[in-house]
């Protein structure tokens, strides 16, 4: 049911005229012609005044849309990508963070003007020891040292989660904010 055919329910199960009802609610008659017609919209102000006037909760007057239903799920799903976010970043999910060096030694004799390896920087982890063949030549790889670094891509991961986050936060606080001023700007809602 839409808000200005409750409107017009409620005036008329009071039984008052709508000239009683806009002096009660303290607005004008034209405006709650307007606002039972469905032309405006009322203010926050304005609904108070009308949920103490027919004593009804604002819930009963207006009650939550698909919209903020919609909205809500999309927030919510913002929040868990920003914690998806933080945690491959935090975690090095995507980025490892951890690099091994090898150091080689060829299997086979090289002559001096063949190019040997000598150290091999990765940031697979291949075991202590294991065996490859790079360019026809077999070497052996001997993990020497590991060390942990700080990638760029994560710290981008961890700055744009903590970003989502905040945004969320402060879309939620604008929300419940309004809502809570909402109830202290109308004043005492009578339940009579």
């Amino acid at each position: 049911m839409e808000l200005s055919d409750k409107l017009l329910q409620l005036r008329k199960s009071k039984g008052w005229t709508q000239a009683n009802a806009a002096k009660i609610i303290d607005i004008q008659q034209s405006y709650l012609s307007k606002l039972e017609n469905g032309h405006y919209v009322p203010s926050h102000e304005v609904i108070v005044k009308l949920c103490d006037a027919y004593q009804v909760k604002v819930e009963q007057l207006i009650p939550k849309t698909k919209k903020q239903g919609k909205e809500l799920i999309i927030i919510g799903t913002l929040f868990f990508i920003a914690l998806g976010l933080l945690l491959s970043g935090y975690l090095a999910l995507f980025y490892p963070s951890t690099y091994y060096t090898y150091k080689t030694t060829p299997n086979e004799y090289l002559s001096s003007t063949e190019l040997s390896l000598s150290f091999h920087l990765t940031d697979q982890y291949n075991g202590e020891q294991y065996s490859k063949k790079i360019s026809g030549v077999s070497y052996n790889f001997e993990l020497v040292a590991q060390r942990k670094i700080s990638r760029k891509e994560n710290r981008w991961l961890i700055a744009l989660g903590y970003f989502l986050i905040v945004f969320v936060l402060t879309y939620l606080i604008f929300i419940f904010k309004k809502e809570v001023l909402f109830f202290i700007k109308g004043g005492k809602q009578s339940n009579d």
